[in-house]
């Protein structure tokens, strides 16, 4: 078998020698002109021509970029931020917690209070389940549940007043007290009646026993808690002015301090002003006096129920020897 190194197919080589080196000799020329030809191409310099011409950016093609989306790159430092974010929510809601419980504790220590008008009533109920009816112009308050924090009670059960009540007080291991401007009242389950007034800047507090036994002690820091005085019988009455030690127990006939629970009106020895004062609450009606005083006598008055107001006036007015008359603000007394 011959060798056959013509570099052409065998369909086109020629049929001659002479012809067949013509056709390398051709052959080989286009080989070398195609060799020089990419040699002197100049792909940059093709590139920048046809950017010109097209109007395009760049210098030369690029890799085709990764697709993107209209969602924003996250920054690198996102997940570190995070994390600071979530424990600020974390102390925010802390903080919001211990606010709430500083002012619930705050509300709690408030303690409940109330104040009637002149001429008004009501019935107060006590956590303990005892009773006060207060009559006008007084104002009664005590601790929350009779609790010194919530959920942990108090070693007594206490209550403020000024003014005038009848407390109906539950028998319980933990003493109950009335403390007034001036005194405080100990009970162990009973029945009573605290009046507590402050006429003319001096205070005055009356205690009248129904039923049971109470301790009647000033509460000035000078007073030996010995110069204190207990009631034990029914109808017991005392009283402290001021400062000074509580007089000594008497009896009394007791429709005189239920009076104004049943609608009625009631005051033993009392002078005339201190008399209009108390009409003043009962009846919630100004009153005013043109007249020295000391020229009227002190007075006691009762009236069972359902009083009126005039009906006391002109009662007084026969006592005193005055008259009244109805003005624009209530009542004015005067001298014939």
């Amino acid at each position: 078998m011959d060798n056959d190194t013509s570099p052409l197919p065998p369909d086109l080589r020629p049929p001659d020698a002479d012809a067949e080196q013509d056709y390398e000799r051709i052959w080989a020329a286009l080989h070398r002109t195609d060799e020089a030809r990419a040699s002197e191409y100049d792909v940059d310099a093709e590139w920048t021509q046809l950017a010109d011409r097209l109007d395009l950016e760049g210098d030369a093609p690029s890799a085709p970029e990764k697709p993107t989306t209209d969602r924003p790159a996250r920054p690198p430092d996102q997940r570190k931020d995070a994390r600071p974010s979530r424990y600020a929510r974390r102390l925010a809601t802390a903080v919001l917690v211990l606010c709430a419980v500083v002012a619930g504790a705050w509300w709690w220590q408030q303690p409940v209070s109330v104040t009637t008008a002149a001429g008004e009533r009501t019935t107060i109920t006590f956590p303990d389940g005892s009773t006060a009816e207060v009559n006008g112009a007084t104002t009664l308050s005590y601790n929350r549940g009779f609790q010194s924090f919530p959920f942990v009670p108090a070693s007594r059960r206490r209550v403020r007043l000024t003014g005038e009540a009848f407390f109906d007080v539950d028998n319980a291991e933990r003493p109950f007290h009335v403390v007034t401007p001036n005194a405080r009242i100990e009970v162990l389950g009973t029945t009573f009646d605290v009046r507590a007034r402050t006429d003319d800047d001096t205070p005055e507090t009356t205690v009248a026993l129904s039923s049971g036994r109470v301790r009647l002690t000033p509460t000035a820091a000078a007073t030996s808690s010995r110069s204190g005085v207990t009631l034990s019988e029914t109808g017991h009455t005392s009283r402290v002015v001021a400062d000074q030690a509580p007089t000594s127990p008497e009896t009394i006939d007791l429709k005189y301090a239920r009076a104004w629970r049943d609608g009625g009106f009631a005051i033993r020895d009392a002078a005339l002003p201190t008399v209009l004062a108390e009409l003043e609450r009962r009846f919630g009606v100004p009153l005013s006096f043109r007249a020295d005083p000391s020229e009227t006598t002190p007075m006691t008055l009762h009236y069972a129920a359902e009083a009126q107001v005039e009906e006391v006036l002109r009662d007084i007015c026969v006592i005193q020897g005055l008259s009244y008359r109805e003005t624009s603000q209530g009542y004015e007394l005067v001298r014939d």
